[in-house]
């Protein structure tokens, strides 16, 4: 009976909203899914599982008079992602090949075998053609992998066990398309999302492609097209000790640069996913929580265009942002929210709902659950095409899970608020089927009045963004105006610590700091900023299977905080001075932090900004980029998401006698001497590691175990424990990995353990500053606070010894100077190892298992990162000049390049030399990392389609190859085929 009444509560609902039908004139394509009635639940791709779906989804067609065509008919594949060209001819689609249950990997989050391909369906012809073919491209460096078979290779190879899936195409102009796919075979730092899917380009032929965003080492979804030629896509940005739940949405250019966000990533632990541009330019994003709604949550809508003068984001503080618009319960009504950096124009488009993970409000008839509402796409008029779902919207019975999904096709108008379902007009809803994916069949200008959006300049590394990027640099320059302009500190934190986390309470989500915004390591002042740290950053390979996999089900032989590889890039100083020792100030009046540096062009990298002792005071938790040739010092400060940039072009880092640090040669490291002097050490390598046993083990062996070993034990702690528990070796356990507090003195709050950003009694993550053994071995307190500040209990672990009605949450760690470790630091001890320790630290406290695993040298040590190839010269596609020069760029942040596996070829003759023969002997190197071959001839001018293919490998083995595909007449013969009405 109780079914039977919430059908019929939902029957006359969904008459209510069927009465109001649209009356649209054009066709839509949507993708029909599997519904399996009101208490079975269906499974919808989301952040969480991108790759998991119902099998049977089938593309569909669905004309104005309400009858339908199956376009693509599935029993065991998928129909996802499909969107329309913009001439409204083509619609492009993923389709996962088998989606059967026996066709699934169920140690790989149910990962299909057989992946997922993009294809195009004319619409006119109804002839599909398949555009990818599950291409294999993995670090050949990380393993040893047949790169024609990802799933199931011979033994003596490595393998994912799960195809490759090729997502999210999205057209561009000049008959170019962007996608997502996992071909890298990444898998992310952090579990809650699998695997990692990364932006490439390609042309709709499958020419000329390539990874536009190697930055996008945790994952990166949906790809969507706005009329500027900017592309929208959703970023995993769970770097760092973030929360693993944190997806924002970005904006970046086709070919990679000028990224920034849009959405930012502060809403922990709701996400931000799913996005389009209506008629008025507005942007319409979803925000949902992951993994329990299905990817259903709340809209919202905000202008690309932002007033003069004004900042984009709103305060890092919430509580100075505006309230946006939700109900969350039908008893308390509205219950507006507010969320640090909130984008100017930021609104609400069905405050009728909320995106949390609870079910949706009950509505104005006090029975029926109002819903929640995905994947909205622009329609003409202003209008706003949405999946929406009544009932909960939510997998977990909060209150109620029941009846679940029974998704349709909605229209918004005018991208107008939604305040009750009764507003929006009914397209269809077939109680049978879930319906997703709904896409006007309408030309481009129909919607946004162009014919297509605007095309954006491809890559140019011409040498016009710096003087010291040459054409066809293979490098780099990154840069920030100020290191003062920030908004590193958390928006939301502990008054008792300055805003910032707790030492160690037992309350959850006291702070954001580190966790989802803000990175502030202990209190400081802007004048404790001395240097920069620029941090490079890898990707993780997925060896969980094969000869050499790593250990215990893992993707990876190293641990650190952040299970990635962090490594120094260099260290900046940035402090400026006149020659009578004044500081140089910025055209605000504050002591120039300028810099810029040269960095290999496609190495994920990050900052750190750190002071006189070279320990972290913040750190930017995000991956960054630069691309070949390209200049980002267009920040306009450090973070400064709330507040109006300052130029770059005023700093003294853009004055022509600055001088630019270049680390690809070598890598600076601030030094300290033991009065207190800084300098700078220039180390002859492109990165420097910081890693246990290579650099931490020795200083405690020399310089802590005498005291603390299994005998004597002082403080507790024993660091020549060397047994290994779960691979880690005890001295490193203690320091490093003992949240559980298994060793020496318990925490003080009751439920006894190391939380926030504690990795035990002794280290924080990522702060120096604020971890004891630092203090210890500095002789002083370094996190800004004194042991006055908060209370301390006199015995060690022993909360009846706080001071009487302290609460154990206030409660702290103090700096006592003793004999064995006096102020002004270890008898000893020198300031470098010092500094190194702080180092360790604030990388993350790496560790590296391969020996212990049996896998030397796959570790920490790995170098995971392909070298950076580009060839500038012929361009893609049409090249309007004489083609009279081959130009390729080659750089490698890591290993270093193995120069005798440069291959270059082409397949037309060459100064002499037939097609396809080896042209690498005759280059000769130009400048930095440029290598030139002058042709005797210039290339005919004729309609031929030729390519320049190039290849080379780092130190490692990881190979980077590139094909370039080109032509010298009219580009209107590349991409005619047999497929035009």
């Amino acid at each position: 009976m109780k079914h039977n009444s919430v059908l019929w509560a939902l029957l006359l609902l969904w008459c209510c909203v069927q009465d109001t039908r649209a009356q649209i004139e054009y066709d839509i394509v949507y993708v029909r899914q599997a519904r399996f009635g009101d208490v079975v639940n269906t499974t919808w791709p989301e952040i969480f599982h991108p790759a998991r779906m119902d099998p049977g989804a089938d593309l569909m067609l669905l004309h104005p008079d309400g009858s339908e065509e199956v376009l693509v008919n599935c029993e065991i594949c998928g129909v996802t992602d499909p969107v329309i060209s913009f001439d409204a001819q083509w619609v492009y689609y993923s389709l996962f090949h088998d989606l059967s249950p026996g066709s699934l990997n169920g140690q790989r989050g149910d990962l299909p075998h057989q992946g997922a391909d993009i294809f195009r369906l004319n619409l006119y012809t109804r002839v599909i053609e398949q555009l990818t073919f599950g291409e294999f491209t993995p670090n050949t460096g990380a393993g040893n992998w047949d790169e024609s078979n990802p799933l199931n290779p011979g033994s003596q190879y490595n393998r994912l066990g799960y195809g490759i899936l090729n997502l999210g195409p999205m057209p561009l102009p000049e008959g170019r398309l962007a996608f997502t796919s996992n071909r890298n075979g990444f898998v992310p730092t952090k579990g809650f999302t699998n695997p990692t899917l990364q932006l490439f380009v390609m042309d709709v032929d499958g020419s000329n492609i390539e990874a536009i965003a190697p930055m996008t080492i945790g994952s990166a979804l949906h790809p969507t097209i706005l009329n500027d030629g900017r592309l929208m896509f959703s970023s995993y940005e769970a770097q760092g000790i973030r929360d693993r739940r944190l997806w924002g949405i970005w904006t970046i250019q086709p070919d990679g640069r000028r990224w920034e966000p849009l959405v930012s990533a502060m809403t922990s632990p709701n996400a931000f996913h799913f996005m389009t541009q209506n008629s008025a330019g507005e942007v319409i994003v979803e925000q949902y929580y992951n993994l329990n709604n299905n990817g259903f949550g709340a809209l919202f809508k905000m202008p690309l265009e932002v007033p003069q003068g004004t900042s984009g984001f709103g305060s890092p503080f919430p509580s100075q942002n505006p309230s946006i618009e939700q109900t969350v319960s039908q008893s308390i009504g509205l219950q507006p929210f507010q969320m640090s950096f909130t984008p100017w124009g930021y609104e609400a488009v069905t405050p009728m709902t909320h995106p949390g993970d609870s079910a949706a409000p009950v509505g104005d008839n006090n029975g029926d659950r109002v819903g929640k509402f995905t994947q909205p796409s622009a329609a003409p008029g202003n209008d706003l095409l949405v999946v929406w779902t009544p009932g909960p919207a939510n997998d977990l019975n909060r209150p109620t899970t029941i009846p679940y999904y029974d998704g349709g096709l909605y229209v918004i108008e005018n991208s107008d608020q939604i305040w009750q379902p009764e507003d929006l007009v009914l397209i269809k809803n077939d109680p049978d089927y879930n319906e997703a994916w709904p896409r006007a069949v309408v030309p481009w200008r129909a919607i946004h009045g162009d014919v297509e959006p605007a095309s954006l300049a491809w890559l140019p590394n011409d040498g016009s963004d710096h003087p010291s990027l040459e054409p066809g640099s293979p490098y780099g320059l990154v840069g920030s105006s100020s290191l003062y302009k920030r908004d590193t500190f958390p928006g939301r934190g502990d008054s008792d610590f300055a805003g910032l986390d707790p030492f160690n309470t037992s309350e959850n989500r006291s702070s954001s700091n580190w966790d989802w915004q803000g990175a502030d390591a202990g209190v400081y002042q802007d004048s404790d900023i001395w240097a920069v740290r620029i941090v490079g950053m890898e990707p993780n390979t997925d060896r969980r299977y094969g000869p050499d996999a790593a250990h215990h089900g893992t993707a990876t032989d190293f641990y650190n905080f952040a299970n990635e590889r962090l490594r120094i890039m260099g260290e900046i100083p940035v402090r400026k001075f006149n020659q009578d020792g004044s500081p140089v100030l910025d055209a605000e009046g504050q002591p120039d932090t300028s810099f810029l540096v040269k960095i290999p062009a496609d190495t994920p990298f990050t900052f750190q900004t750190i002071d006189r002792k070279g320990m972290v005071l913040n750190m930017s938790q995000t991956w960054h980029q630069v691309r070949p040739g390209e200049m980002r010092a267009d920040c306009g400060g450090c973070h400064a998401h709330s507040q109006q940039p300052l130029e770059f072009a005023s700093t003294a880092a853009a004055l022509p006698a600055y001088t630019i640090a270049d680390l690809a040669a070598m890598t600076p490291m601030v030094t300290r001497d033991e009065t207190g002097a800084n300098g700078l050490d220039d180390i002859p390598q492109a990165m420097v590691d910081v890693e246990f046993f290579q650099d931490i083990r020795p200083i405690l062996q020399n310089h802590c175990v005498s005291c603390h070993n299994g005998t004597q034990q002082a403080g507790q702690l024993d660091l020549a424990d060397h047994s290994l528990d779960d691979d880690l070796p005890g001295d490193y356990r203690r320091l490093a990995r003992d949240e559980s507090a298994q060793f020496g003195y318990p925490p003080v709050i009751g439920n006894g353990v190391w939380r926030q950003t504690n990795a035990s009694r002794y280290i924080r993550k990522f702060q120096s500053r604020r971890s004891l053994l630092t203090w210890k071995l500095f002789g002083e307190r370094l996190d800004g606070w004194t042991n006055a500040d908060h209370p301390t209990e006199s015995v060690p672990g022993d909360a009846t010894t706080l001071p009487q009605g302290a609460n154990p949450n206030d409660a702290d760690l103090d700096y006592i100077a003793t004999s064995e470790h006096p102020a002004g630091g270890l008898p000893g001890l020198s300031m470098a190892d010092k500094m190194t320790v702080a180092r360790w630290i604030d990388l993350g406290a790496p560790i590296d298992l391969s020996v212990i695993r049996g896998s030397p040298g796959m570790g920490w040590f790995l170098d995971d990162l392909k070298p950076t190839l580009t060839i500038s010269q012929p361009r893609i596609n049409f090249n309007a000049g004489l083609v009279n020069l081959i130009r390729l760029g080659m750089a490698d942040g890591n290993s270093g390049l193995d120069m005798s596996t440069l291959s270059v070829m082409a397949d037309f003759t060459v100064n002499g030399r037939p097609a396809n023969n080896e042209l690498g002997d005759l280059l000769v190197n130009t400048s930095d990392g440029v290598y030139e071959l002058a042709l005797s001839q210039p290339v005919p001018v004729d309609d031929l389609e030729r390519h320049v293919r190039a290849e080379v490998a780092d130190v490692q083995g990881n190979i980077t190859r590139v094909d370039v595909r080109f032509y010298t007449s009219d580009p209107d013969i590349i991409f005619t085929d047999d497929f035009e009405p």
